[in-house]
């Protein structure tokens, strides 16, 4: 290559990555919404709670544990992916008692990215 080609591919090459790092930046998966939602309080216990991300999910590789407040795990249920929307996570809860709860959830994504998270919600 001549020196001038040279000149010319650097700076696209530096645009492209700059113009690129945003999108590789959000390729994660992340909560969109929850429910009983993320913080709140209800006051009919759930039997479900069902976790939404903003990717598809891997099924065996996805999770949701819920402790009471004194840390003790909820139930033995596996959490599973919605057949119909892989977006969706959900995990069957024995009744709840009037309480705060934290759920900590992994997922990892249709391209292999991985991510974690735990929020509280209270039963009155």
């Amino acid at each position: 290559m001549k020196a001038p080609t040279r000149k010319f591919i650097a700076p696209v090459i530096a645009i492209c990555a700059i113009a690129l790092a945003p999108a590789i930046a959000f390729a994660h998966g992340k909560l969109e919404s929850a429910e009983p939602p993320v913080n709140g309080t209800v006051s009919t216990a759930p039997g479900i709670l069902r976790l939404t991300f903003n990717e598809d999910l891997e099924p065996a590789f996805s999770t949701i544990k819920v402790a009471d407040a004194n840390g003790a795990t909820i139930g033995d249920e596996k959490a599973r992916v919605d057949p119909v929307n892989k977006r969706v996570l959900t995990l069957a809860v024995p009744k709840l008692a009037a309480g705060t709860y934290s759920v900590q959830w992994a997922v990892m994504t249709g391209d292999s990215h991985k991510a974690k998270g735990t929020y509280k919600f209270s039963v009155n």
